[in-house]
Order: C-alpha cells, then sequence, then structure tokens
C-alpha cells in the first residue's frame, strides 16, 4: 500500500502542476468552498482539477469534506478515486466517509474498492462495520484487494480483534505480496494478534525466505506488548475520595532533565499528583523509573456503576530542548488528553505551558501513550483527564 500510495502522490502531484483551477487566473485564487462547490460541476474535467487542488491542500480542505463524500459517487472513477485520498488526509472530518467506503469495498463492482479499503486503513475506524467489511474483502478473488484489507485491518487497532483468524489465513495466501501483509498488518496490531503467535512463530523457521524476517518481527512486537503490565484499578466513588500520602510515586525522568510526571485527572487540583490508591483498595507495586506510567480517570459520580480506571503501558519521554535550556525555562505543562475507549489516543490540547518548544514536546509525548482503556461495568469508556509534564534544567 505503501508503494501504491506514493506513486499515487507523485501522479497527483504531476497532475496538478501547471495548472490551475478552472476559472483561476494569478492573484484570484479559488476558495476551498468554491473548490467544495466544483465537485459538482458538469464538466468531469474541472471536478477532477478540483479534487486534485484540494487534495494538495491537506487538513485545509477539511471544510469540503461533505462534498467530497458526494464525490465518491461520481460518475467518472477518476473524480471517485481523488476525492477518497483527499478524504483520507484533512483528519477527521474524513472519518464521515467511513460509511460510504465501508459500502464501496462491499460493492463487487465498484471499480475503487482496493482504494477504498486502502483509505479506511489510513482513517482508523473505530466501528465494527468497517472491519467487517474488510474482512470479508479477504475472501475476494482479487489479490490486490485482499492485500490493501490486510493491511488496513493492520491498522485498526482493538476494533480488528475478530480479523485476526482471517488475517492468519492470508499468510498461507498464493499470493506473495498478500502473505507479507497478512504477517505486517499482524505485527502492527501488536498484542490484540496474540492468537496469531503460534503461527507466526512457525513462519520464523518456514520455507518462505520473504517472510521470516517479517514473521519475527511480528512476534517481538506482539510478545513486546504482551509484556507490559496490564492492570485495572478500581476508582473510589466521588463520595469517598481518597486521601493522598504527602509523597506520590516517582516522576518519569525524560531526556535531558525533563520530567513527565504520573497523570492527574481532571477532578484534581493542577498542582497535585496522581496518588497511590488507599489501602482498602487491592494493593500493587509502584513504578521505577523507567516502568510505564499509570493514571485513573475522574472519579464517577454516585451511582455510575463499577468503574476501572485507564492504565497507562508506555510512553515517549518528551525532550528538553535546547531552547529551553538556554533561557532556563523550568515549570510544568498540563495536556488534556482524550483516552477513546477503542484504544486510540483522540483529542491532546495545550492547558498550560510553558513555550520555548517544550509544549510541542509534552503534546508528542502524550500522542505516543499507549493505554488500557477506562471501563464501565465491564465496558470500555471513553475518558479525558490532564497530563502534567514537569521540565527542569539540570
Amino acid at each position: 500500500m505503501a508503494l501504491t500510495l506514493a506513486g499515487w502522490l507523485m501522479l497527483a502531484g504531476a497532475s496538478v502542476q501547471g495548472q490551475s483551477p478552472p476559472g483561476n487566473t494569478a492573484g484570484n485564487r479559488l476558495t476551498v468552498p468554491q473548490l467544495a462547490a466544483q465537485l459538482s460541476d458538469a464538466d468531469v474535467e474541472t471536478r477532477l482539477r478540483a479534487a486534485l487542488t484540494l487534495r494538495k491542500l491537506g487538513p485545509a480542505a477539511a471544510p469540503a469534506a461533505a462534498e467530497l463524500v458526494k464525490a465518491l459517487r461520481d460518475e467518472d472513477p477518476r473524480v471517485a478515486e481523488q476525492a477518497m485520498w483527499t478524504l483520507a488526509f484533512i483528519g477527521s472530518p474524513g472519518l464521515a466517509a467511513v460509511p460510504t467506503l465501508t459500502a464501496m469495498v462491499r460493492d463487487v463492482d465498484e471499480p475503487n474498492r482496493v482504494t477504498a479499503a486502502a483509505v479506511l486503513g489510513l482513517l482508523k475506524p473505530s466501528q465494527a462495520e468497517p472491519a467487517a467489511a474488510l474482512i470479508e474483502a479477504t475472501r475476494s478473488s482479487d489479490a490486490e484487494l485482499r492485500r490493501a484489507a490486510a493491511l488496513a485491518l493492520g491498522a485498526l487497532g482493538a476494533s480488528a480483534l475478530s480479523g485476526v483468524t482471517p488475517l492468519v489465513r492470508l499468510t498461507t495466501d498464493q499470493s506473495r505480496d498478500v502473505r507479507q501483509a497478512a504477517v505486517t498488518a499482524l505485527g502492527r496490531l501488536g498484542g490484540y494478534a496474540a492468537p496469531a503467535l503460534p503461527a507466526l512463530r512457525a513462519l520464523t523457521t518456514g520455507d518462505d525466505p520473504d517472510l521470516r524476517p517479517l514473521a519475527a518481527a511480528a512476534v517481538q512486537r506482539i510478545e513486546s506488548d504482551l509484556a507490559r503490565p496490564v492492570r485495572t484499578e478500581p476508582t473510589p466513588p466521588a463520595t469517598t475520595p481518597p486521601s493522598a500520602p504527602a509523597d506520590g510515586p516517582p516522576p518519569v525522568q525524560a531526556a535531558n532533565g525533563s520530567q513527565a510526571d504520573v497523570p492527574q485527572t481532571r477532578s484534581r487540583p493542577a498542582a497535585s499528583r496522581m496518588e497511590p490508591a488507599p489501602e482498602r483498595q487491592p494493593s500493587r507495586t509502584e513504578p521505577s523509573r523507567t516502568a510505564p506510567s499509570r493514571t485513573e480517570p475522574s472519579e464517577p459520580s454516585a451511582g455510575a456503576g463499577n468503574r476501572t480506571g485507564v492504565v497507562l503501558l508506555s510512553q515517549d519521554k518528551p525532550r528538553y530542548t535546547r531552547e529551553a535550556a538556554m533561557r532556563n525555562v523550568t515549570g510544568v505543562v498540563v495536556v488534556r488528553v482524550e483516552f477513546r475507549a477503542d484504544g486510540r489516543i483522540g483529542n491532546v490540547e495545550l492547558v498550560s505551558g510553558l513555550g520555548s518548544g517544550l509544549d510541542e514536546e509534552a503534546m508528542r509525548a502524550a500522542r505516543s501513550i499507549r493505554f488500557t482503556p477506562a471501563q464501565e461495568n465491564g465496558q470500555p469508556v471513553t475518558t479525558t483527564m490532564d497530563i502534567k509534564y514537569r521540565f527542569v534544567n539540570q
């Protein structure tokens, strides 16, 4: 898929280079709404140039998302294909295309089935239906579609759990490209692909020399995920908030002197750290400075049911920047992070910062977090909380 995408990007660049959108002259550039309107123009070349121009705008084309979704059903498959790629790179507004893309993957007469499958992988939807459509596509007689579906499943995380068995089946596909895509996808799923370990271990010593290194890498990734501690801890109700000891767990030491403190919930004061649970909760071993951090969601209101907190497994360490060192900047950056029920990081917002590049480092670290979602009554739930990163010049 990477080669296909790279080839498409080169083609798109060549198509747009040296030509202006219809009606565009020097000093009179079309706006995104104008380009969006041209996606419904009667002239197919006008629609195609508009889609290509929007693609070059990247996330700035997001206001055209609704028109781009309509363009997925354009009578000219070229326009529909360019609209797909444009939607893939405009961020969350592109998720509006998921139902249409799912239907396209299932439509045996759809000329852009392969592209639709690839774009679903790029959008990474959390719904069950896209994953189900991709699983169905793994049984297609079209090897390109099987390959695209396999790679897309590998990007879906927890929502692709039911796709592990089909991916294992594809590791013995008659197509070399499909076999490699399936093994790669299983590795990308990490711990979610644990049931595939026996098959992948067998491939590490199998007869296919191309699959052996890929299978070994997949096994290492899955086993590494499974080796991380995964613990859930009950959170006390709001009517009986836990009392915090004077000294919380040690912060995670970051590169070049910065420290990422154990995250805080919204309901705690911003200056305080998350503390160990009171003794009435199950006891646990405190992490060392190099162990994964963990955090809990805000305390549920009375009657919220049995709820367990988010468990942080790992994250990148924020770097103390050269600019901050020159200015001797120290302090705390607070970042608000959405921990989605599907196991992915959602919105990341800066609550309070320090500047000098430290805000960006804190947000980068927050986006890298791997975690186990909070649960309520046995079901994963989305939780938002504030995380603070402490930076010191050492």
